[in-house]
């Protein structure tokens, strides 16, 4: 039970809270890792081909309009937008060059209205000339350590990594740490590899469903109760192990959380149940599936307005899409999920008062962006 009544985003000029387009490129992955995800929360899919470059170009366009659209919602010290390309594995898709040129491009009428940051989440395996062809496009790579790689893939990695920092660009590596206890100790190694090489890390537990088996056992548990400078006794077990997943969750971006606007008191690791909840998601996130064309407000969650989950609309019709996220009448997001994941940090409360309170900070008084006549009753 969740007994806090609201949960936001520390303030931190370092890790300022931002509007995250996750654009799903491609689903196509040169890894196939286990805890990747299956069905709605599938991490990848072979099966499917790359998206042709005229339908991913066209999403830019959309993409930008979109968070055009919420940007003029926001105080001026809060216009900041992540577009963040991924899948699958993003920069194996066989156009992502040029894809990322148009990006820049494409966002040039609105640089005097919010600031842009290109990011790109990768396994960073990769062959080292396409590397050097990205490298100049993406304003800040998060690449993810997976300990199942083959020890030619963990090198590849380590070089990039190495490579990308030499040339002066902006890097975060994700390390996932894996259950299976050799693989536990391979992400801890890893962490003081990049640890030594003063690369920015931030190790992260598995999410998982809870018929998935990716629970810690008790060493696991006491390592992460250090991470979080926290105690995790109250952690869920299932057959002796840890499902942290089922018992709370830290930012993806590491940002600090604070309950009750106790911002004092900011904390790591939080519980993630917030059953009937209302939550600001959609004014912070976009998710853009491109191999099919559904749009959901976020990755993770995947809640709409009708309190469901399920998709807000399709690339093959992207005006109500644009209409609706116009709309300052349009309902509260309410969750229904068992789970909070990505969209942990998105402002939210157990009521609407305290939630419209708290959403003074991120929102300007009355911004009408629809005219009177066309407002959802």
């Amino acid at each position: 039970m969740n007994l806090a009544k609201s949960l936001e985003p520390v303030i931190d000029p370092n890790n300022r809270i931002t509007f995250l387009l996750d654009w799903e490129l491609t689903m196509k992955c040169n890894l196939d890792c286990t805890y990747c995800g299956t069905g709605l929360y599938a991490g990848h899919d072979n099966s499917t081909r790359h998206p042709p470059l005229a339908e991913c170009l066209k999403t830019i366009d959309f993409m930008f309009e979109y968070a055009d659209i919420y940007m003029l919602t926001k105080p001026q010290g809060i216009r900041y937008v992540i577009l963040n390309v991924y899948g699958g594995e993003a920069l194996h898709h066989p156009d992502i060059v040029k894809i990322l040129s148009v990006i820049h491009e494409r966002y040039q009428p609105y640089q005097d209205r919010w600031h842009l940051t290109i990011t790109t989440t990768t396994n960073a395996i990769i062959a080292p000339t396409r590397l050097d062809q990205i490298i100049p496009l993406i304003d800040e790579f998060t690449v993810s350590y997976h300990a199942e790689n083959t020890p030619k893939q963990k090198q590849q990695f380590r070089d990039n990594l190495l490579k990308i920092k030499s040339a002066g660009r902006r890097q975060k590596c994700v390390v996932l740490m894996h259950s299976e206890p050799d693989r536990f100790a391979e992400a801890q190694e890893m962490i003081s590899w990049l640890t030594l090489n003063d690369i920015k890390h931030l190790p992260r537990q598995l999410d998982h469903p809870p018929e998935d088996d990716f629970n810690y056992n008790q060493q696991q548990v006491i390592w992460f109760e250090g991470l979080y400078k926290k105690p995790l006794d109250h952690a869920v077990m299932r057959n002796d192990k840890a499902d942290l997943s089922d018992t709370g969750r830290a930012c993806c971006g590491g940002r600090g959380l604070c309950a009750d606007q106790n911002r004092r008191d900011p904390q790591k690791f939080v519980l993630n149940k917030f059953p009937g909840w209302y939550c600001s998601v959609n004014h912070f996130f976009l998710y853009v599936k491109q191999v099919n064309g559904e749009v959901y407000v976020n990755k993770d969650c995947k809640m709409n307005y009708t309190g469901t989950v399920g998709p807000i609309g399709n690339l093959n019709n992207t005006a109500p899409i644009l209409l609706q996220a116009r709309d300052p009448d349009k309902p509260i997001i309410q969750c229904a999920k068992e789970r909070c994941w990505c969209g942990l940090c998105a402002p939210k409360a157990d009521n609407p008062d305290t939630y419209q309170t708290i959403m003074r900070k991120y929102e300007i008084p009355n911004s009408n962006l629809l005219p009177k006549g066309q407002r959802s009753n």
